[in-house]
């Protein structure tokens, strides 16, 4: 019994031993990837990140228990107003360098915010895909050009994919449909080529989709219909063709639509206009063309109605009168009958 006894006090003191070593593994890691990180991006960085105690940097924050990093918060903004003087969410100066694939030793990290220093370059680190808690990646206002990972859609977690802003190149990845807790999606103001994933639709949580200003083509997606969560779509300032898809209109609660400078053709579908809640709808400087649907009623409120620059023609239809509220309307530069 007593020899028993003995195994299991050596036991227990073994497993505490290999759990402290763990820990202390861990917390190393952390360390030497935040040291990495800031090396690698210079500048008021790294004067600020100093000491080995990593979880009172500025920008970063650890889990209290593991003292493990959890989330790194580094913006850009102005601190003047005194409600946003909160060193660990906002930073200021000048900040160059590169974003280090030392970041993917992070791996409790929740939330890599890194936006609008505009002088950031480099490129992504394919193995931040491997991040697995992830939830917020929002990488946007900076100069970071190469392509979206390949495999971006292994991040199952993402909730925010911000990389508005920046010089990224090459296609949507066809995995980007796998994010299957996405929220918000914002490439807008890149290089991006090719078409939209055509099972877009399979992003069942998608709120909002921010893809304007880049060299998109293609016709847009049937699938997008079938996010019945999407209130805000903006496909703007591409090179997108074909016609708006009828099934567009139905979408239950969507509030904005943007699709102006397309090369979109074909008739406006009657649904854009029976949906009561689309408030902001933006088809200018395109080639659609045919009659404006007669379908307006007293239920529709709009902030934005801008069909302008277009091949429209016909009356404008009276019922276009009965709306209850009209903000900017815009119909200009078609060929409606006076």
């Amino acid at each position: 019994m007593m020899l028993m006894r003995g195994v299991l006090w050596i036991t227990s003191i073994l497993l505490l031993l290999i759990g402290s070593y763990s820990v202390n593994a861990s917390l190393s890691a952390d360390l030497h990837a935040a040291m990495a990180f800031r090396d690698a991006m210079g500048g008021a960085i790294s004067t600020a990140w100093t000491g080995n105690d990593f979880c009172i940097w500025p920008g970063i924050v650890c889990e209290p228990g593991t003292l493990r990093v959890t989330d790194i918060v580094l913006r850009a903004e102005d601190t003047s107003d005194p409600t946003l003087a909160n060193q660990k969410l906002l930073w200021t100066g000048d900040w160059t360098g590169l974003i280090s694939d030392s970041l993917c030793l992070l791996d409790q990290l929740t939330t890599l915010i890194v936006t609008d220093w505009g002088s950031i370059s480099g490129e992504i680190p394919p193995c931040i895909t491997s991040l697995s808690r992830l939830r917020i990646l929002d990488l946007s206002g900076n100069r970071i050009s190469g392509g979206i990972p390949t495999d971006i859609g292994k991040l199952s977690q993402l909730v925010v994919l911000n990389l508005a802003d920046n010089e990224l190149s090459g296609s949507i990845p066809a995995s980007i449909v796998d994010l299957s807790s996405l929220k918000l999606l914002d490439i807008s103001n890149n290089k991006l080529s090719g078409e939209i994933p055509s099972d877009i639709g399979k992003l069942k949580m998608l709120s909002r989709a921010i893809m304007g200003g880049n060299q998109l083509s293609g016709s847009m997606p049937t699938s997008i219909a079938a996010l019945s969560r999407m209130a805000d779509l903006d496909l703007s300032m591409n090179q997108i063709s074909g016609s708006i898809p009828e099934q567009i209109g139905s979408m239950p609660v969507l509030s904005t639509l943007n699709l102006y400078s397309n090369q979109l053709s074909g008739e406006i579908p009657a649904s854009l206009f029976s949906n009561t809640g689309l408030n902001h709808l933006n088809l200018s400087r395109n080639s659609l063309e045919g009659k404006l649907p007669d379908s307006f009623s007293p239920e529709n409120y709009y902030t934005v109605l801008d069909l302008s620059y277009n091949r429209l023609s016909g009356e404008v239809p009276k019922s276009i009168g009965s709306v209850k509220y009209m903000g900017a309307l815009d119909l200009s530069n078609n060929s409606f009958e006076t």
